[in-house]
Formats: C-alpha cells, structure tokens, sequence
C-alpha cells in the first residue's frame, strides 16, 4: 500500500488562521459590544450541542423535517419553533475534531462554549432543527398533537405536528444541525475556547 505523505505551506497556512481567527475576533468583539446578533445561524462542520436549565418558549411549534447537514445528504430532525425564547443557563458547544496532518493539534478535538451570565438569554424568531433532545421536565399550555388531513397539507412535514401558545423546559439537553434566530441578546456573553 502506497504512503501518502501530506505536505503544506507553513507560511500559507499561519496566514490563513490568522484571517480566520481575525474575522472570529471582529465577530465576538461586536457580539462583545453590543449584546446583540441579528440573523444567526449556527452550524458547519457536524452538529452542536445545547444545553439549558430552563427554557420558556412563546408560540412553539413541532413538525418533522428530512434535509441536509455538514455530515449527510439526507438527515431526520425535528424543526422547533417559537415566536419567542427565554433560556436560563444556556452553554452552547461545537466540537470540530482537528485532522492528523496539522502539527502539534491533530487528532485532537477543537472545542468553542458559548455561554452568558445569570441573566436570562431573549431570542425573537428561534428556528432550530434537533436531532436529539432530553429535558428533565416538559410542560405546555394547549399542546396540540395532531396531524393535518391531506386535503390541507401543504408538505408532507405537515403530516403531524404539535403547537402550544407556551412551553417550558428543564434540564434541556439537545444536538442541533441548524439553529437561527431573527435577533438574539445574550447578556455577560463568554466564549471559551479549548483543545481536548
């Protein structure tokens, strides 16, 4: 079996981290500043992970999706959405594992946390697309489980589907391939970023 050797151009390479980290730095000292990020969307390479001691959603809404992600052409998760979001103790996670060929990190993990204060994180507009989701307790006014006839559906995503005007979480544990929300403000906002 023929050796593959990988070689790179160190200069190049600095280069571009650097650009990279550059532009990341821009992004979270405007995040920093302002406390606020309009139109989010988190995902890229594998999913991400959130984690909550307690979510209230405001016009929550259910429905079954069957779409893409970094890691397949076809990927089922539910689509979650609310109108509004209160989260307390939100920590959201990303690991990226690092390649073999990259000195001194490969085969290591590359992992960045998100996290904010005591005070509560407001989202408007939450679009989130779960693949895996645990809470330690679920409640909601007026859930409605039910599935449209097919006289009325637009798609078949609309072959079941659960509504309630409020819902609220505990213990939230979920992964993620897509999460977007319309405005976001995360009070005392820390990013930690570490290597495993």
């Amino acid at each position: 079996m023929p050796v593959v050797e990988m070689h790179y151009s160190r200069k190049r390479f600095l280069v571009a981290l650097g650009g990279a980290l550059a532009a990341l730095g821009a992004i979270l000292v405007a995040l920093y500043m302002g406390g606020v990020a309009l139109a989010v969307p988190l995902g890229g390479i594998g999913g991400f992970r959130i984690q909550a001691d307690r979510v209230e959603l405001q016009g929550f809404s259910l429905t079954p999706r069957v779409g893409d992600n970094s890691q397949r052409e076809v990927s089922p998760a539910v689509r979650n959405q609310a109108r509004t979001a209160t989260i307390y103790g939100l920590v959201v996670s990303k690991r990226i594992p690092i390649p073999e060929a990259i000195p001194g990190a490969g085969g290591r993990t590359f992992v960045v946390e998100l996290s904010g204060n005591e005070q509560p994180v407001e989202i408007q507009g939450l679009i989130q697309d779960a693949t895996y989701l645990q809470a330690g307790s679920f409640s909601a006014s007026g859930l409605e489980l039910d599935e449209a006839p097919p006289s009325k559906r637009q798609s078949w995503e609309q072959s079941f589907y659960q509504l309630a005007p409020e819902v609220v979480l505990t213990d939230l544990d979920s992964m993620n391939n897509y999460q977007f929300a319309n405005s976001i403000s995360i009070p005392g906002l820390r990013i930690n970023v570490r290597l495993e």
